[in-house]
């Protein structure tokens, strides 16, 4: 399994981090979206997908899941193809 992290907008303040990766167990991308941790608490998931076989099977499917919170950069989208 691959797991990079990304950087969310600028304009996302109430987001932590935004996760992806390729799961080849389920045969799928994912995404997780974590919003800020508040006082000794872990961060919320605030949006995931990918948890189910074959979920998110293409890049722009996942472009489409990350664009809301974060850049999904054409490295990272070259990496992500290989790890597939």
């Amino acid at each position: 399994m691959s797991r990079y992290s990304l950087k969310p907008l600028p304009e996302r303040s109430d987001i932590f981090e935004v996760a992806v990766g390729w799961d080849p167990g389920l045969g799928t991308f994912f995404v997780m979206v974590f919003g800020v941790a508040h006082a000794g608490r872990d961060p919320d998931v605030r949006h995931w997908r990918g948890g189910q076989p074959r979920q998110i099977v293409t890049l722009e499917e996942l472009q489409a899941e990350v664009l809301p919170y974060a850049e999904l950069p054409m490295e990272l989208v070259s990496r992500l193809k290989c790890d597939q």
